[in-house]
């Protein structure tokens, strides 16, 4: 679970510090940013599962644009670092299991651009730290007011020293892996194309294999509603991608292996439950091979018995079923960001929709150890809607079970190189309950005024 972001340098962020519930909203307008903070998370994610060249060459825009370009020209570094909550068991791909005894771990890294011959330049790892957060200085832990059995299950502190750290050494700068279980290990840091967490790839480092594997859970969902009706090829993953463009294996998967004699369509009664809340008419779903094609396809039927496959389904109506059916498959687990999620609904049912969301996701102040329940799940949403305000705050404009962010752009005015720069704004509708998270300290970017809030909702009617 991601509960802190810092991002400097990166596309239209400077100096930018975010605090992340398990269930955040960010609202804003075009062009506010909100799609660069999903592709800075994204970032992360695929520093830790791959090189740092075949990382950047996967993400919107040019390598070089990935650099915060103002007046005086274009940064040289990107600095980022995440607060994270870690899964207590983590399981490499050889079946090796370890416990993990500090669940709260800091991850900062720093991007650089280097010319390594003549007009020849290239994206390095100047600077890598993973460092254990204390419980003393836990913010998130006392704001999100966890169970004493969420505690007991998640929240674990026994670590004082760092696990991996960039030092000075004699031959130059160097990577340190610190003693976790297994003996340290140093590795060059002068020419890294590559991060470390990149590097480990099992158990033999078992926190910060833990990590690594908290990150690669990070999805970005880019659903492609021409991709989701088409009938799927037999040979597809089982596991969602970002694209959404392998549903129909994915719910026939779900179907075989979630089916019982109580309820033979197994999880799929559910979703189409949910569905129906949202999209009603629908009675029920189905998916399953095609033999004669080799091909899975999707099936809605309706309330007056007619069936329809996902060739005539609404773009709107196939979005909601691929997040759906993401978020009920029990090996879902991490970060999902989700752009636009109204789109679709209908503006009357926006708020169930955001009920059924937050319920989805781990909520720490819930959790009971005697129903058990998935590994941790957690949802970031971006929105410009004011119908999806509306349904996140209560009568006194606070945030309802979840953070509320409003994203714009500010101007930043710098007397020492005389210029001003533009620049992405992210500031919490502020919220009782979690004042030690959100408070005026803790967001030097200031607090959203419920007269901005009142300015926002008072678009409802137009937009209906």
């Amino acid at each position: 679970m991601l509960t802190r972001l810092e991002i400097d340098g990166f596309k239209t962020f400077e100096n930018l510090a975010i605090d992340l519930l398990p269930f955040t909203v960010v609202l804003g307008s075009n062009a506010a940013g909100k799609s660069n903070l999903f592709d800075a998370i994204r970032l992360l994610s695929l520093l830790a599962t791959r090189d740092v060249a075949e990382a950047v060459k996967d993400m919107r825009g040019e390598p070089l644009e990935l650099f915060r370009l103002t007046p005086s020209g274009r940064s040289t570094q990107i600095r980022m670092a995440a607060e994270v909550l870690v899964d207590p068991l983590v399981r490499d791909p050889w079946g090796s299991e370890v416990k993990i005894t500090h669940t709260r771990l800091r991850y900062e890294v720093t991007l650089e651009r280097r010319q390594t011959k003549p007009g020849i330049e290239r994206i390095q790892v100047a600077q890598e730290r993973v460092t254990p957060i204390m419980r003393k200085d836990d913010r998130w832990a006392r704001a999100v007011n966890p169970t004493r059995d969420f505690r007991a299950a998640y929240l674990k502190y026994t670590r004082l020293k760092p696990w991996l750290t960039t030092d000075e050494t004699d031959e130059g700068l160097a990577f340190s892996i610190h003693q976790d279980g297994k003996q340290g290990r140093n590795r060059p840091a002068s020419a890294a194309e590559a991060t470390v967490l990149y590097s480990v790839t099992n158990a033999e480092f078992p926190h910060l294999f833990a990590l690594r594997e908290e990150m690669r859970h990070w999805r970005l969902l880019q659903l492609d509603p021409a991709l989701l009706r088409r009938p799927v090829p037999a040979t597809a993953s089982d596991m969602l991608d970002a694209d959404g463009s392998n549903l129909a294996a994915v719910l026939t998967q779900l179907k075989a292996e979630t089916a019982s004699a109580e309820k033979p369509d197994g999880v799929l009664s559910d979703i189409a439950a949910e569905l129906n809340h949202l999209i009603p008419g629908i009675a029920h779903l189905d998916a399953k091979l095609h033999e004669a094609s080799r091909e899975y396809r999707i099936e809605l039927t309706m309330r007056d018995g007619l069936p329809f496959t996902s060739r005539v389904i609404s773009d709107g109506t196939l979005r909601i079923l691929a997040l759906l059916t993401l978020l009920h498959d029990p090996r879902h687990r991490g970060l999902i960001c989700f752009e636009e999620p109204e789109n679709g609904v209908h503006p009357g049912r926006i708020k169930q929709l955001v009920q059924q969301l937050r319920d989805i996701v781990t909520d720490p102040a819930q959790y009971d150890a005697d129903e058990g329940g998935p590994p941790l799940s957690q949802l970031l949403l971006n929105s410009h809607s004011p119908v999806v305000l509306s349904a996140l705050i209560d009568a006194n404009l606070r945030p309802v079970d979840g953070a509320v962010l409003f994203a714009d752009t500010a101007v930043v005015t710098d007397p020492e190189r005389k210029e001003q720069r533009r620049k992405t704004r992210l500031r919490p509708v502020h919220s009782k309950p979690q004042a030690s998270l959100f408070g005026d300290d803790a967001n030097p970017q200031g607090i959203v005024s419920d007269l901005e809030v009142r300015k926002v909702l008072d678009t409802v009617a137009a937009e209906g």
